[in-house]
């Protein structure tokens, strides 16, 4: 009898725990269901449309100057350092002169000699040619005398002698009068182009190891940070950059949201974005890329309930107009998305 009144009193507690069990998860489920906030907010911070470069010298060398400091606003093509350039100047100076030396015998060859030298030249063949004629008649009399016994073998010989170097004389001053007459041959012009090609060569590259003692902007830009100082020297063996800079004309919000709101976002959607430093303004930007990869949290916010074992995707949101202009790289915000 104990044992069946025990039964008889579970038995009702029992079905009112499983009636109020049913009623109450739905409720809890419909609770869950519309906790959700109807506006997403993701952590980011500001960045540059274009990452920052770090800028360092080409070429070895002693730093002569830094003519920017950090914050300056630079042009593209502006000079922002320069390296001691002294043989580098004295080498593109003896180059200049190696091309103009060039030129000026490309010119003789092409002009060919003088009218004078021609005339000369002749005038000298001339001459030849009688002193030989005159050496060959006193060679043919020298040589009958000496048949006849009434001069020395020696003479003979030294006559015979001095006709022969006449002759080759005469020989040689025709040979360079018909040379000079007859202008610069084809050869001779084709080498002293070949050589103006040379020494211009050997100008444009001592103009371009001059031109790598000067560090110019490659963009229009500020500068970030200067990290070189005058004096100090330059290596190629590990190159240490001067100066970064970037171009803040343009900024663009990355923001990362968590991995369970991705497909709460699309580019061109609008949205806006706040900072703690700016209080209640809000910034008005437009998505306009999405990463095609999560990837682990990098933004860390100061909320400590925050979960950073999340996988999250980077979106880039673009200011509208230029109102992010002047706010500092790095400035952490929220950017603010409606679903």
């Amino acid at each position: 009898m104990n044992k069946l009144r025990y039964v008889l009193l579970v038995v009702p507690f029992a079905a009112a725990g499983w009636l109020w069990l049913g009623r109450a998860t739905p409720t809890v489920r419909a609770e869950s269901t519309t906790a959700r906030p109807s506006v997403l907010v993701a952590p980011g911070r500001i960045e540059p449309v274009r990452d920052p470069v770090r800028l360092a010298f080409e070429a070895q060398g002693r730093i002569a100057e830094i003519l920017v400091d950090e914050g300056d606003t630079v042009r593209a093509g502006q000079v922002l350092a320069r390296l001691d350039s002294r043989l580098q100047a004295a080498r593109v100076a003896a180059a200049d002169a190696g091309l103009a030396q060039a030129k000026a015998r490309y010119l003789l060859a092409r002009r060919g000699p003088r009218a004078e030298d021609v005339a000369a030249a002749r005038a000298k063949a001339d001459a030849a040619a009688a002193a030989a004629e005159h050496r060959g008649a006193e060679q043919a009399r020298s040589d009958h005398l000496g048949k006849v016994g009434a001069l020395a073998t020696t003479v003979v010989d030294a006559d015979d002698a001095a006709a022969r170097v006449a002759t080759a004389q005469a020989t040689a001053a025709t040979a360079r009068y018909r040379s000079l007459a007859s202008g610069t041959r084809a050869e001779q012009i084709a080498e002293a182009q070949a050589a103006i090609a040379l020494a211009q060569a050997e100008l444009d590259a001592a103009k371009v190891a001059l031109d790598q003692t000067v560090l110019v902007a490659p963009t229009d830009g500020v500068i970030l940070r200067r990290t070189g100082e005058v004096g100090a020297l330059v290596t190629l063996m590990a190159p240490a950059p001067v100066v970064s800079m970037a171009d803040l004309s343009q900024l663009e919000l990355r923001a990362e949201i968590d991995e369970v709101d991705v497909a709460s976002i699309a580019v061109g959607q609008a949205a806006y974005a706040t900072a703690d430093a700016f209080g209640d303004r809000r910034f008005p930007v437009r998505v306009v890329r999405l990463t095609r990869e999560l990837g682990r949290k990098t933004v860390r916010d100061d909320d400590p309930r925050a979960r950073v074992d999340t996988r999250v995707l980077e979106v880039i949101a673009r200011f509208d107009g230029t109102p992010g202009v002047g706010l500092p790289l790095g400035l952490r915000m929220q950017l603010h998305v409606g679903k």
